[in-house]
């Protein structure tokens, strides 16, 4: 099967979306299926075969995403020697406007993944906008997504917003699934060390960690604050892996609360590499956000052993299950207790951590793709 991707976000790019879509070709080509990506221009992309990219401006406040441009003429002429059996869009913007015009064009039919809970990046817009936007969200959402034949969410959570919302066609849940063997780590393992030399953390010392975008939706002011709590009774760093449009006012608020030396922030890491490597030294990851959809970096940590605390939401129901290998924790400002709990319980540590290893099997990549190249084989013959 020929499969175009259509992306507004890619390598070099660094978030969820770009690592299921590696993860997604890299399964897919080992089954012996053709792959182009479609996205963006960025200054720092090393040209890789079967990566074409449309040009692209500087998105504003925002360095490290691209606003793409495309000409019709020239974008056909990309697609038309490819010879595309379905094309499947991960974002709803300028990539996803040129997917439709091929999708049309060429009769190729189309397949989308929603990737983003949108109600919560309102707040990004200045008054009134935000005011606007938050009444004509759901039509337009409706509107963008109409040509769709079947939408694919990762997790309940945007199946259920786009129920709420009556957008009318079939939703299909098919949770995001990774290489984990990325992220394995056995006795002995030389990956074991490096971030904790790297940035100064003893091994006495408890290290939890936040992988993510530096942005309001992530809810890291609250993170920060359950983090003091800890500190009063244990010693701990806290490593906050990312970077975002809010990393000056979390490295302020981080000297406001006291813990200028206690919090790091690394900035972005290579993936998988140092990302692996964090998770490796690390004792929990720990996160107040209620924005995610289906997080990458959760299975990430369950397959790298790490317990889990974080804020409840219906996004992370099959990923931390209390008392197992983690705790889901309804009220954020309390996030710090089910955390002492693990870090002063090394047992109960230990049996959290096996846990998680287990449930990370449930986002395996080889089940990802069984999955996905099964919606696309009913899709094509619709």
């Amino acid at each position: 099967m020929n499969i175009g991707i259509f992306s507004d976000t890619y390598l070099p790019q660094v978030n969820g979306v770009v690592t299921v879509i590696r993860a997604l070709k890299a399964g897919l080509e080992q089954r012996g299926h053709k792959v182009y990506i479609f996205t963006v221009t960025h200054p720092k992309a090393v040209e890789e075969e079967g990566v074409f990219r449309l040009a692209s401006l500087k998105f504003p406040n925002e360095p490290q995403h691209r606003i793409g441009m495309f000409f019709v003429k020239p974008l056909f002429d990309m697609v038309r020697p490819l010879n595309l059996d379905i094309i499947h869009t991960h974002t709803e913007f300028s990539l996803y406007l040129a997917a439709r015009l091929v999708c049309k064009k060429f009769k190729i039919p189309p397949v989308h993944t929603i990737h983003t809970y949108y109600p919560d990046y309102i707040g990004y817009l200045p008054p009134p906008l935000n005011y606007i936007m938050e009444k004509k969200l759901p039509s337009y959402t409706r509107h963008i997504l109409r040509n769709q034949r079947c939408m694919i969410a990762p997790s309940r959570k945007n199946a259920d917003y786009l129920a709420s919302i009556s957008y009318s066609r079939p939703v299909r849940i098919i949770p995001n699934g990774i290489d984990l063997s990325h992220f394995h780590t056995l006795p002995g393992d030389t990956r074991r060390g490096k971030i904790r030399e790297r940035f100064g953390i003893s091994a006495d010392e408890d290290m939890i960690v936040f992988v993510g975008r530096l942005g309001p939706e992530k809810n890291i002011p609250v993170l920060l604050e359950n983090f003091r709590e800890i500190c009063k009774r244990r010693s701990a760093k806290l490593v906050i892996v990312g970077d975002g449009p809010d990393r000056r006012l979390l490295e302020t608020y981080r000297h406001e609360l006291g813990l200028s030396s206690s919090v790091i922030f690394t900035g972005y890491l290579q993936w998988p590499d140092e990302i692996r490597q964090v998770y490796a030294d690390a004792n929990l990851l720990m996160s107040a956000s209620h924005s995610e959809v289906h997080p990458i970096t959760f299975i990430e940590a369950i397959a790298s052993g790490l317990p889990i605390v974080a804020a409840a939401d219906i996004s992370i129901d099959s990923m931390v299950l209390n008392g197992e290998n983690g705790w889901a924790v309804e009220n954020e400002d309390r996030l710090w207790e089910k955390a002492l709990e693990i870090l002063e319980d090394k047992a109960a540590a230990e049996r959290m951590s096996r846990r998680s290893v287990e449930i990370s099997q449930n986002f395996t990549i080889d089940s990802f793709v069984d999955s996905m190249l099964a919606f696309y084989e009913e899709h094509r013959r619709l």
